[in-house]
């Protein structure tokens, strides 16, 4: 009466993953004897018996979204609200631990890599509108969740970009810049590497050219290529949707929009609910420091989309901690994006009106200490201008020759909008402990 994959740890089957074939219900059950030695996938996806949604809201955020859903589902036939049969088609490489096979399938105990020459990607690239990047070697590859154009990628020790299987699979993420956003890819290598330079933990990225196109190289932090056995090991993670049981629909906190008649609807993810979940974690303290430190960068930056899937936690026995920073982009300067808050700051949800009173209330519902999060945020501005001040990531590029003089430009133009935001957030930070709500 059931659809069956087998649910892979390692080389060990922990359990299965069914679809009922009338109600379309999907269920994950773990064997015996992963209750006894393992740990449960999500905290939705326990051992005992959990919610009916759990397995497809787990699921449904390890798939693209965007355009890249479409075309995965399209290829292989079936809706794309059909979770089972697009796991089916990309499960040996989805994000985290976890892989989910046919049961008449089995890993290859060989390392398979198919380089990519330049040219190739190049020609894909061009005719992306044609070809476009989801098909290889006649199967689907893309399996990172994003709106963005994307491709799992081998990186090995020479250097070489390559596609991998059997016992290699992905370590780095290619983003290439979407129709029509120009400056997207150096927008975000720059809002990456202010992050690190301030001391934020984040993914690394490399700034690539494959001729004309722009593409950011991402070191995947869930995946670590063993040179001795030849193998790729992975450790588990999950999104902040996985985390609070939320399908990906649910990654905006006003999960049904803007509009004026359901805006007042707020179930979707919130900062309100990530701290909560951060209380239960295995490091509360350290999550909570995380998240705050997070949620002000990206206030700093203009980084708007920061939604309930850009935050990842490494997950498994008596461990869910913050993983790397990702996805950091300066958002207000592209006017083709929402220029609204993913998650509220407080009941705000406009950028340009988060002020005292809103970073205050931030931190009332949020349950944090006021001092605290003034302190962190006074802490963070500094460090944000001074490094803006000494430009020093423009000033690489430019050295590397890696770097156009528009581009050059461009990133001024991040950086002194950045600085003009950071300015107006640390005239606010001293009064949020004094002010009245």
């Amino acid at each position: 009466m059931a659809y069956s994959l087998n649910v892979v740890y390692g080389r060990q089957v922990i359990g299965q993953l069914t679809q009922h074939k009338e109600s379309g219900l999907l269920k994950l059950s773990y064997s015996q004897q992963w209750q006894e030695t393992g740990f449960a996938i999500s905290p939705a996806l326990t051992f005992e018996k959990h919610d009916k949604t759990a397995a497809y809201n787990f699921l449904d955020n390890l798939l693209p979204e965007g355009e890249a859903r479409k075309l995965l589902a399209q290829d292989i036939g079936v809706n794309e609200k059909q979770v089972f049969p697009q796991i089916r088609a990309i499960g040996n490489d989805l994000c985290g631990a976890f892989t989910f096979l046919a049961e008449q399938s089995s890993s290859s105990d060989k390392a398979i890599f198919r380089v990519i020459e330049e040219d190739e990607l190049i020609h894909r690239l061009d005719h992306k509108e044609d070809i476009g990047l989801l098909h290889w070697d006649e199967k689907p590859r893309l399996s990172v969740a994003g709106v963005q154009d994307k491709l799992n990628v081998f990186v090995n020790e020479h250097g070489e970009i390559g596609l991998a299987d059997g016992t290699l699979s992905s370590t780095f993420i290619l983003k290439f810049e979407r129709k029509n956003c120009a400056n997207l890819v150096i927008n975000e290598y720059f809002c990456m590497k202010l992050s690190q330079l301030v001391g934020l933990p984040t993914s690394d990225v490399t700034l690539k050219r494959f001729g004309k196109h722009p593409a950011l190289l991402v070191k995947r932090f869930d995946r670590k290529h063993d040179v001795t056995s030849n193998r790729v090991l992975r450790k588990h993670v999950i999104d902040g949707c996985q985390a609070l049981n939320l399908a990906r629909d649910y990654k905006y906190e006003r999960n049904l929009g803007d509009g004026r008649d359901v805006k007042h609807i707020r179930d979707g993810a919130s900062l309100e609910r990530l701290f909560s979940f951060c209380r239960q974690s295995s490091e509360p303290i350290a999550n909570m420091q995380w998240l705050i430190n997070w949620q002000l960068f990206n206030l700093l930056i203009s980084n708007y989309d920061s939604h309930g899937k850009n935050v990842s936690f490494f997950y498994g026995a008596n461990e869910s901690i913050f993983t790397p920073a990702y996805d950091l982009v300066n958002v207000a300067m592209f006017d083709q994006f929402k220029h609204t808050l993913a998650m509220a700051m407080g009941d705000e949800f406009e950028p340009d009106t988060i002020n005292t009173y809103q970073l205050a209330d931030f931190a009332d519902s949020c349950q944090l200490d006021r001092e605290l999060v003034s302190r962190m945020l006074i802490k963070l501005v500094t460090k944000v201008l001074k490094e803006l001040a000494a430009n020093n990531i423009a000033s690489k590029l430019e050295k590397e020759g890696s770097i156009s003089q528009e581009e050059i430009q461009y990133l001024n133009q991040v950086s002194e909008h950045i600085k003009i935001r950071a300015t107006h957030l640390l005239e606010q930070a001293d009064e949020m402990t004094s002010i009245e709500l």
